[in-house]
């Protein structure tokens, strides 16, 4: 089994944008991972776990998720937007909020200088200034050292009044530090463009649009239990262990137990112990899922070439945490972790891995739309 550079690419679009921002400056990192995962997956298949009953349980239920994560994206959510004006709206009451908020942050750029100042690189800097570009683009051109930290508006109230008269100064984006120390402050405008949307602005976003979404699945499930005829059998999750026992009925299909102890998995012991305790939200809970289901099938949606396209990532992941929790021991945190490594190991240590690290090393991996956004399209 090879891993190329477009399993690379493939496994880093997988990815949020922060941890795939982390791997595109350690792609020796990505691989490692990627190669464990398949030493694993090549393990559960030795041993026959895609022929088990648990693997067969899991691969159903995978694909259910996804036809209803389908739905959810073609019929409920397909008519939720978020204007300018709301972003800005929502911008101005969080700014207000005198505890300060976590969607207002401020971004700041710290970078180490020379501590000769050559004018050819204040020059570069100012250049860069004027003509608008991301401050990590003025650093890369000028092959500057820098890192981003950000502030919430509290947590920027709190910095001592010189770093905050430093970082504030110079038309609210540049600064230099007035003792002479070699560092330079960039300050990240709160731009609310419609066009290029700053951090701030993309988090705000990204909140009034999961508020929407919610909304909107909430107002669907209510139609939906209108005419649906579901009948919930509270009593037989008094004894989670009878897994056949029918814990509720919907539309003719009975769902059982087990069905819903699936809503328990992942779960810390306290957690499991608060849904169990409320037997009418966690019904609750199950038989929305069961409606969307059914819908998802009615509209066949299994066989969406979006959802068969999902279906082998999901296979894989199913094997691999299926090896782990059966092979993996240990009570606390720091013992499994061992007993992953020496599983990996032992598995390295009977296949032939080869890592071609200097293949990955001059690997480009352009940055995305996305990470250009926040990062510019510079590298730090």
């Amino acid at each position: 089994k090879e891993i190329r550079e477009s399993d690379l690419r493939a496994q880093l679009n997988r990815l949020d944008p922060s941890p795939r921002s982390k791997y595109r400056r350690n792609r020796m990192a990505l691989l490692n991972e990627m190669v464990e995962e398949e030493l694993l997956y090549q393990h559960a298949l030795e041993r026959n776990l895609p022929d088990t009953p648990e693997a067969k349980k899991r691969f159903a239920r995978a694909e259910q998720d996804l036809a209803i994560e389908r739905l959810k994206q073609l019929e409920i959510y397909a008519a939720v937007t978020v204007t300018t004006e709301e972003i800005e709206q929502r911008y101005r009451a969080e700014l207000a909020r005198p505890e300060g908020s976590s969607l207002v942050k401020s971004v700041f750029y710290v970078c180490r200088l020379p501590d000769q100042l050559a004018p050819n690189l204040l020059n570069g800097i100012q250049r860069g200034v004027e003509e608008g570009l991301s401050f990590p683009k003025i650093a890369s051109q000028n092959s500057i050292a820098c890192e981003a930290f950000e502030f919430d508006s509290a947590a920027f109230s709190a910095l001592p009044e010189e770093m905050r008269s430093l970082a504030l100064g110079m038309d609210n984006r540049t600064g230099f530090n007035p003792r002479g120390s070699p560092l330079f402050f960039f300050k990240d405008a709160e731009r609310l463009d419609a066009e290029r949307l700053s951090p701030c602005a993309r988090r705000i976003r990204a909140a009034i649009g999961s508020e929407k979404r919610s909304l909107a699945l909430r107002e669907w499930l209510s139609s939906q239990r209108a005419g649906s005829k579901i009948r919930p059998y509270e009593k037989a999750l008094d004894d989670i262990s009878k897994t056949d026992a029918v814990a509720a009925e919907v539309n003719g299909v009975s769902l059982t137990v087990g069905d819903v102890a699936v809503l328990l998995e992942g779960l810390s012991v306290e957690e499991r112990r608060k849904k169990v305790a409320n037997k009418k939200a966690l019904l609750h809970e199950a038989t929305d899922r069961e409606l969307l289901r059914q819908e998802a099938w009615r509209r066949n949606l299994q066989k969406d070439e979006a959802v068969k396209g999902k279906v082998p990532t999901e296979t894989r992941r199913i094997l691999v945490e299926l090896v782990l929790t059966q092979e993996v021991a240990g009570v606390t945190p720091a013992a499994r972790e061992k007993s992953r490594a020496d599983l990996v190991a032992a598995l390295e240590k009977a296949a032939s891995v080869k890592k071609f690290a200097q293949n990955v090393k001059k690997m480009y991996i352009p940055p995305s739309k996305e990470i250009e956004d926040i990062f510019g399209s510079g590298t730090i």
